[in-house]
Formats: C-alpha cells, structure tokens, sequence
C-alpha cells in the first residue's frame, strides 16, 4: 500500500485512516485502480450496491446488450442525461449506466412510439436526477457523523444504501403508477365529455386556479434540493394562508399549487393576492397563475374535468406576476370593481380543442372603487 501511491499527501491520523479505508476496501474485492481514481473512496462500497461494479463499455458494446441500433441506444442515453461520445468504441459507460437503456426494446415491440419513448426517458431522467440529488443528501446526513473515522462512514454508508437500494424499484414504481392512474382517469373523464357533448353525472360549475413557480427547472440546476423543497413548501404554506372559503387550496404538484371554489371571484382575489405576495420578495421566484370555469368532478378529494385542464394551460401560457383567465371565467366574474382587465389574445392551447379568448386580471386602482 505504502508503493502504491494510495497515501500520498496524507500523514497523521488522515493517513492512518485512509489506509484503514483502503485495507477494507481490498478486502471486499474493489480494485487499486478505482480506488485510486475515486475522489471519495469511502462512498466505493455504497455505489457498488447500486450496480457500480467498476466495469466500463462503449456505446456499441451496450446498444448490442440491449438489441438496438446503435442510433437508437444514442438517443435515449442522451434523454437519460448521459453525455454523448463522439466514438462509438471507445468504453467510457459504466456497465450498470448503459445497460440502464436495455428497456428500450422492450417498449417499442409493445407499441409505444420511438419519439414518444425518448421523451418519456428524458421526462423520466429530469425528475429522477432531482429525486436522486435529494436522495443523496439526506444519506450524507444520515451517515456523516462528527468525529467518524473514514471506514466508519463507508461502512454506515453501505449499509445504509444496502437498506435502502431495494426499496426504490417498488415506490417508483407505485408513485408512477399513482400519476399514471391520475393521468388515465383525467383522459377518460375528458374523452366522455368530448363524445358524450355532456358532463358526468355529479359534475358540478367550479373555477379552477392554478399557480406555479417560474424558472423552476433552471433552479433545479443551481440549487441543491432541501433549497427547492424550501421554495415548493412556502409555496404551499402561503396558499394555505391566503385561501379562505369559498376557496379551497386541493394540492400542490412539484412546484404548482392547485385551488378550487365554488365563486370564481373569490379564486380570482385569492391569485391575485398570491402573485401579489411573492412579488416583493427578492428570495422567492416570480409566480403565475391562471384560472378557468366548468364543470368538474369531484373525486377522493380531486377535480377532474376540462376547467382542471385549461386553468393548468393557462397557468403555462401567463407571464411572470400575472394571472391569465379564461374566457368563461372572466364572465362568470362579471364587472367587479375589485378587479381590471386586458384583453390578452386568444390562446391555442394543448390539449384544448378551440382558441380559448384570455384576459389579463389585476387590481383595479384604489380611485376607481
């Protein structure tokens, strides 16, 4: 150990420690070589539980695992958020990443389309990085501890992701499953009203409100997680405070926060208040909301209906600090002296069948109560 430049730069204790790390290290098979190229050979043990066992391919080597083109393995990697290689040949993939694409092939014979899939993989990678990168921290926090020696941490380490490794499958698997659902039962509630030119049984009139943080996916990319948590959370508490009946806060989703109120006045005044709120706040990302009337169902404490999906494409197509509003809402609201509008275009929207007319709502100047 002492020739094979493992130690160099540490004395003392740090090097008494490090070749207690490197000893056990060896001992459980990991290699000289990894361990001297690894910024932080403590953490060796714990990425090995989770597929890291050191080996190395191309991208031909594992498009060939996985029975696709190489073409095709290029680009779901590439949505995976893996880098591209300009060489083929060369092995720079770690075994377990690469061979992270051998779904691919599996999706396509069952019919889900190429285009389709990359985007499936690379909406997937987005939200599973966030969720890993939250993951890590609260390890660190769950293993560090004042005074440890660095083989302590290794071991905490490993036995911890060892606990932990098996039961990511399955919650992913069951949240997923949780969206899809949720996803499935809006799709069929929306078909219904499209084929049936009528609203389910139970539906009732509601104004929808939606709001969400701007920019939060590039803050994804320059905060550390417990800080997004932070701005999603206060977020959801300052919803929570502002909303009072009529109007009822139902949940947040990531960075979004969803309303509902039997008066669309009400919901209005309470997205103007909320935009209003974070506006001065030079801590919190700008907000923008938007607002839509019709008829919905009311399911295990869920909405369900077309207002759900045009209050959230509204939200999307607001600017920064405004609150946009569909047309069938604007005059359900009426002349309210509370409020002032501007006509805002008509606005094609996805998933919305015909140009949807939008205003712009604000508070109207004190002299014109």
């Amino acid at each position: 150990m002492e020739t094979s430049g493992l130690l160099d730069g540490l004395e003392g204790a740090a090097r008494a420690e490090r070749a207690e790390l490197i000893g056990w290290l060896l001992d459980r098979g990991v290699a000289v070589d990894e361990i001297r190229g690894n910024p932080a050979p403590m953490l060796l043990a714990s990425r090995r539980v989770i597929g890291d066992d050191g080996e190395y391919v191309s991208a031909r080597q594992a498009a060939d695992r996985a029975g696709v083109e190489l073409e095709l393995f290029e680009r779901i990697q590439r949505a995976m958020g893996l880098p591209r290689v300009e060489d083929p040949d060369a092995e720079v993939f770690l075994r377990a990443d690469a061979e992270a694409a051998k779904f691919t092939r599996d999706f396509l014979d069952v019919g889900i389309g190429l285009d389709e899939l990359v985007q499936i993989t690379r909406l997937l990678g987005d939200g599973l990085a966030r969720a890993a990168e939250a993951m890590r921290y609260a390890a660190l926090a769950a293993v560090i501890r004042p005074a440890a020696t660095e083989l302590e941490t290794a071991k905490a380490s490993e036995e911890l992701v060892g606990n932990v490794a098996p039961l990511l499958g399955p919650m992913i698997q069951e949240v997923l499953l949780l969206q899809l659902r949720h996803a499935i039962e809006t799709e069929a509630i929306n078909a219904t009203e499209r084929a049936e030119g009528q609203h389910l049984p139970g539906a009732r009139l509601v104004t929808i409100g939606f709001a969400d943080l701007v920019g939060f996916t590039r803050l994804g990319e320059a905060l550390p997680p417990e800080d997004l948590e932070r701005l999603a959370q206060r977020l959801a508490d300052l919803t929570r405070e502002i909303a009072v009946a009529p109007v009822r806060f139902i949940k947040t989703i990531g960075d979004e926060v969803m309303l509902v109120s039997p008066e669309p006045a009400p919901l209005l005044e309470t997205m103007l208040r909320l935009v209003e709120e974070t506006e001065g706040d030079d801590d919190f990302p700008r907000l923008r909301a938007g607002v839509a009337t019709g008829m919905a169902v009311s399911r295990a404490g869920d909405w369900f209906g077309s207002p759900v999906n045009l209050a959230a494409r509204m939200t999307g197509a607001a600017r920064p600090g405004t609150v946009l509003v569909a047309e069938a809402a604007r005059e359900a609201i009426g002349e309210d002296d509370r409020f002032a509008w501007s006509f805002a275009g008509a606005k094609h929207l996805k998933g919305i069948k015909s140009d949807v007319k939008s205003f712009r709502a604000r508070w109207a100047p004190a002299d014109s109560h």
